[in-house]
């Protein structure tokens, strides 16, 4: 009976073990994912994927017409926060919520503003400038198709960002997506400032393949 109890318990501490053993190898490998996947997402430019080197070298994407550093903005405003400004387009009133959660997080654009965006399923992204201090919305005039990026310290506004598209590579275990350009096949990057309340192309002169935003259709200037 002593002899049985002993066994019993001898059992139970190992399968306890195991137990202990792989949850702890369960949390490590998901951190070692999660990080993986940061790390991938902020790879340079010049550790490019053979699928984002292909989009670059297919595509008009070579050129690059502006960089952040080169579209400083100096000063940071650090008023108080507007509200949103319904008045000030027809897209404030109807994307509201958007707009209000945007500026609840202050500036995170060109030292004064907000970004809002929204999507449509099998579309795009669209997305607005909301002035953090008077409450101003600016909707960007045409649907994004795959990503875009900007910083709180510049005025630069990079649409289809080469070095973001790093889930197209099919040697990824997060893609299965054949690197072969059939998706988004006349995707291009497109480099936009926006100065004096107004989206300015900077380049490529030809955007015949972005596609006018339903709420808005102006021609942005160029630079």
């Amino acid at each position: 009976m002593i002899i049985s109890f002993r066994y019993f318990t001898l059992i139970f501490i190992l399968v306890l073990f195991v137990l202990i053993a792989s949850t702890i190898m369960s949390r490590e490998s998901g951190t070692t994912a999660n990080e993986s996947l940061t790390e991938e997402s902020e790879r340079p430019i010049n550790e490019l994927s053979e699928c984002q080197l292909y989009y670059r070298n297919v595509f008009p994407n070579a050129t690059v017409y502006g960089r952040f550093e080169n579209h400083p903005v100096t000063n940071t405003y650090t008023g108080p926060i507007a509200a949103v400004d319904e008045d000030s387009h027809a897209v404030a009133k109807r994307f509201y919520s958007y707009h209000k959660a945007a500026l609840e997080k202050g500036v995170t654009f060109a030292g004064k503003y907000t970004i809002s965006d929204w999507a449509y399923t099998g579309i795009g992204q669209m997305f607005a400038v909301v002035d953090v201090e008077t409450g101003a919305v600016y909707p960007f005039p045409y649907v994004v198709d795959w990503d875009f990026e900007y910083r709180a310290d510049s005025n630069l506004i990079v649409i289809n960002p080469i070095d973001t598209m790093y889930k197209f590579d099919a040697t990824s275990d997060e893609s299965d997506v054949v690197c072969d350009a059939k998706w988004y096949g006349n995707m291009k990057t497109y480099y936009f400032i926006f100065e004096d309340n107004e989206f300015t192309l900077l380049g490529p002169e030809d955007i015949s393949d972005l596609q006018t935003s339903w709420w808005l259709s102006p021609e942005p200037m160029m630079q």
